[in-house]
């Protein structure tokens, strides 16, 4: 009988092949158009020896309970990495490099594409991790919500699960000094993946800090995590997508101003998931605004022509739960989904 881990298994054995197979298409497909030259023995062994890298790091070098031990262990594996390729040099293997490399451009050559590796299966590992952490969190947390509904106090208890603290899903100060160490392998290479390993790390930061829904955070804290967002994805896409974040507070001090934590950032992704942002003339807008008693928040930007398949709308449920929970009916949340358009509109009432 095959059972719910083993058919779990079966598909993440299948993505593992698919993700290889887009990657490699990706690389080789270059090559063809760039027309360095490529023998399927070639290929065979340096992506086998790749991938090999990539399971033992993960599996192995991060499972140590020492993480001293990668400092040591990372130079052995570039060694390692760079030792094997040199040997397929010398049987052959690559024929049509040889001779043309000196010891110091194969050094260069290999050990860059063995760090590449390395922190691919770093952060395949992070995120393998995550997952196995929420996993066995959501498994407690439904014994526990089936408990409390024995023992009858189930609606206060659900309002409580529904705010389940991220810190607890992943292993901080790990992920910060794995995303310290890529920060120091790339910032060399590329500025922009440099920046956007920082804005990244200090949004997981605020993320795993500000979890709570028992509280509200200062206002500027929100708007500086939309700023990273936004700044990630000019990065990403080369400035390609437009959203324009306008703030207009008033005569109130932004010191002033709180609000709950991690809010507004699902209609802001919800914008780059659904929405048309290339038109620069048309670019999606984020509105904060501050007027007598109330608080706004709106969002607007075009649709896509061709819209993806339709989501859950997991992100926005949980907001409307998390605004009637904190403010109860001191707000109004109004989405419009237009035939060409998307709009939300959300107030806080009694809030200034």
């Amino acid at each position: 009988m095959i059972t719910a881990t083993d058919l779990w298994k079966k598909k993440a054995v299948l993505w593992h092949i698919l993700g290889w197979l887009i990657l490699i298409t990706y690389e080789v497909s270059f090559i063809i158009a760039l027309n360095v030259g490529l023998t399927l023995d070639r290929a065979i062994c340096s992506y086998s020896l790749a991938i090999g890298l990539f399971y033992f790091h993960a599996h192995w070098v991060l499972t140590r309970e020492n993480r001293y031990w990668l400092f040591l262990f990372i130079p052995l594996e570039i060694v390692g990495y760079y030792a094997i390729q040199t040997l397929f040099l010398y049987l052959g293997v690559d024929t049509e490099n040889e001779g043309r490399y000196n010891f110091n451009i194969l050094l260069i050559k290999h050990s860059y594409r063995a760090l590449f590796f390395i922190m691919l299966s770093t952060v395949y590992w992070i995120f393998i991790n995550a997952l196995r952490k929420h996993q066995q969190i959501a498994k407690l947390e439904q014994e526990r919500i089936e408990n409390e509904q024995k023992q009858g106090d189930l609606r206060i208890k659900l309002m409580k699960s529904q705010n389940a603290k991220l810190r607890t899903q992943i292993e901080p100060h790990f992920i910060f000094n794995t995303m310290n160490f890529i920060y120091d392998a790339v910032e060399g290479v590329s500025e922009k993946a440099g920046e956007t390993i920082l804005l990244l790390s200090d949004m997981m930061r605020y993320a795993l800090q500000r979890t709570d829904d028992d509280y509200e955070v200062p206002l500027q804290m929100e708007l500086e995590h939309i700023q990273k967002l936004i700044r990630i994805n000019n990065i990403r896409t080369n400035g390609k997508l437009n959203i324009d974040l306008q703030i207009d507070l008033g005569n109130h001090r932004i010191e002033e101003l709180r609000t709950l934590p991690l809010l507004f950032i699902t209609f802001v992704e919800n914008m780059y998931k659904h929405g048309d942002l290339t038109d620069q003339q048309a670019p999606g807008v984020v509105y904060v605004i501050a007027k007598h008693n109330e608080f706004v928040f709106k969002t607007w930007n075009k649709k896509r022509a061709h819209m993806p398949l339709r989501g859950t709308s997991v992100g926005i449920s949980n907001a409307r739960d998390r605004l009637q929970n904190f403010y109860n009916e001191q707000f109004s949340l109004s989405i419009k989904n237009g035939a060409h358009d998307y709009l939300v509109d959300l107030t806080i009432k009694n809030h200034i």
